[in-house]
């Protein structure tokens, strides 16, 4: 029997590759096809339908784009209903997912589902909590306080620890050369709202001895990764995974998501940046009462980085962010605490071997 596997976000991607990689690992040799990303491809997953299909940030986006999604959806379920896998594991991308798997159920398919990284219900939309409960058999949170939640509403829900414990020793110390990881996020809309701020920041970053470099994320290719490129020229510019830019880095300045918990894991201080639409800020501002955005601040009740949001998403406001953390030994130290008592909160290792066996064994 197959297993399905799908994603639509760069994060969700290396999710499931690792989990692609454990399965074969812990003896499962079945067939692994679905909707994926290069990672995925390269862990020898069949991808029959790119994940950039899912590059959508924003209701307005996802709006204009509900005819063509619809479509591929119908598209998916003909062939999971056609082929049968025993297993269907989905990663990100709720609003695709809880109704493709919704359609599924509701066409007869009888295997088991499984949400790997499932929607942040603990920090708005918890209905969602529902579907969760009544359309998966198994969620496969990536933080502990996640697990803990989604058990409070009757999930399935298992959790050992994230996947980064696996892949991080003790943190190195910053190198302490100047250099700034500018990173503007894997969604061609997150690079297009946050470019032009951090092109304009390393001017001034240049000024002041630092040294900016720019992280173009791998999964950007064709005529947006050179009109990117085209952009940066003159700048210095990093192609490869971002964390090995991060490491090389004393700061870090990027778009809100995974990336937060990288510098986190890498004990590297961060700005954070979040810009949207109009009508995605309206959502925010109404329907999300959390106090952070990152995951290190929502760990620790702290802001420990940061977090530059819409019209505070500027220039001179992250300069001053930067200027204020370099300036302060007392601050530094402070915030190195807390990223410590963060990553004490990131489980044990063997996240991925877990995943496989708790897929396997379902």
């Amino acid at each position: 029997m197959s297993i399905f596997l799908s994603c639509g976000e760069a994060s969700g991607d290396n999710l499931l590759s690792s989990l692609a990689l454990s399965l074969r690992e812990q003896g499962y040799h079945g067939p692994l096809w679905g909707m994926g990303g290069p990672s995925s491809q390269a862990a020898g997953v069949e991808c029959l339908w790119p994940s950039s299909e899912l590059h959508i940030m924003g209701i307005t986006q996802a709006l204009k784009a509900l005819p063509r999604l619809n479509g591929l959806a119908d598209r998916i379920c003909d062939e999971i209903i056609r082929r049968k896998p025993s297993k269907v594991v989905v990663a990100d991308s709720p609003d695709f997912h809880i109704p493709l798997v919704r359609r599924l159920r509701r066409r007869g398919y009888g295997g088991k589902t499984i949400f790997l990284s499932p929607p942040t219900v603990w920090a708005w939309r918890k209905g969602r909590v529902v579907p969760l409960r009544e359309l998966f058999d198994l969620c496969l949170p990536l933080f502990g306080f996640e697990d803990r939640y989604l058990r409070s509403y009757g999930v399935t829900s298992s959790w050992i620890g994230h996947p980064m414990v696996d892949s991080f020793g003790p943190p190195s110390p910053p190198p302490g050369d100047g250099v700034v990881a500018l990173l503007p996020g894997s969604r061609k809309s997150e690079v297009s709202s946050l470019l032009p701020v951090l092109l304009d920041l390393s001017r001034g970053l240049k000024k002041a001895g630092l040294r900016p470099v720019f992280s173009v994320a791998p999964s950007f290719h064709g005529a947006f990764r050179d009109d990117l490129l085209k952009k940066l020229q003159g700048q210095k510019v990093f192609t490869g995974d971002a964390l090995d830019l991060i490491e090389r880095s004393d700061l870090v300045v990027g778009a809100s998501g995974t990336v937060a918990v990288e510098a986190m894991m890498a004990r590297r201080f961060m700005v954070v940046l979040y810009r949207s639409g109009a009508l995605e800020w309206f959502v925010y501002r109404n329907f999300i009462k959390l106090p952070y955005i990152s995951i290190p601040n929502v760990m620790t009740g702290r802001s420990l980085f940061p977090e530059r949001l819409q019209d505070r998403c500027n220039p001179s406001a992250i300069w001053g962010d930067i200027r204020s953390f370099m300036a302060s030994k007392c601050r530094r130290e402070r915030v190195y605490r807390g990223l410590d008592l963060a990553r004490s909160k990131m489980g044990s290792p063997g996240a991925k071997v877990f995943w496989a066996k708790s897929v396997i064994e379902l």
